[in-house]
């Protein structure tokens, strides 16, 4: 009789265990990643083509009325970034499991962020290793990506500057700036053809 009561006592906390970390925010079992949650709270502005696969492709959100500390603290507050760096000239950038979230002031308002959410192979082919100097240590980056990604990626910059992408608002030459993914549920408020467009 004990046992059974001993066993049923386990089955009861298990549950009221599971309940409530389905029920808590960040430590919900079956929360959103941060893609998630960023595609759900903010209005999709515009995408960026990876020069090196048409199908992969960053995305430009916009946060209205939102300062970067602001947005930042939602994010923080919905799953805690690996690494984040200081805010500094108006840009901070998050890491999570292979996503890479940059929070930029906006050229247009400065009342609102631009948020650029990459995933880490656009990152790793795409992205200039000076976009990421005085925020993330290049250790961290060739963590991640390799040993000698920064000296790698910084002499293919060089050698071909129009393949090289220094985020959304310094977007320059990039070849992937005027492509225009297809959105697996995409929103009919992207902007369309990249950031040389509708400016």
């Amino acid at each position: 009789m004990n046992m059974k009561k001993a066993l049923v006592s386990v089955m009861i906390t298990g549950v009221l265990f599971f309940l409530s970390a389905c029920g808590s925010g960040s430590g919900s079992l079956f929360r959103d990643d941060i893609s998630d949650f960023i595609s759900g709270s903010y209005q999709l502005y515009d995408t960026v083509s990876s020069a090196e696969n048409s199908d992969d492709f960053a995305r430009i959100y916009l946060a209205e009325d939102q300062d970067i500390s602001s947005v930042a603290s939602e994010l923080q507050k919905h799953e805690e970034p690996t690494e984040m760096s200081e805010p500094r000239n108006g840009k901070q950038i998050l890491v999570y499991d292979n996503q890479f979230v940059t929070l930029t002031e906006s050229e247009d308002d400065s009342s609102d962020t631009i948020i650029e959410l990459a995933g880490e192979e656009f990152v790793r082919n795409n992205y200039s290793p000076s976009f990421f100097e005085g925020y993330l240590l290049a250790t961290f980056l060739n963590n991640i990506f390799g040993n000698s990604w920064s000296n790698d990626r910084s002499q293919a910059c060089r050698s071909n500057p129009d393949r090289c992408y220094g985020g959304y608002g310094s977007a320059g030459t990039f070849v992937g700036k005027n492509a225009v993914p297809s959105l697996r549920g995409g929103s009919s408020s992207v902007r369309g053809g990249g950031i040389g467009e509708g400016k």
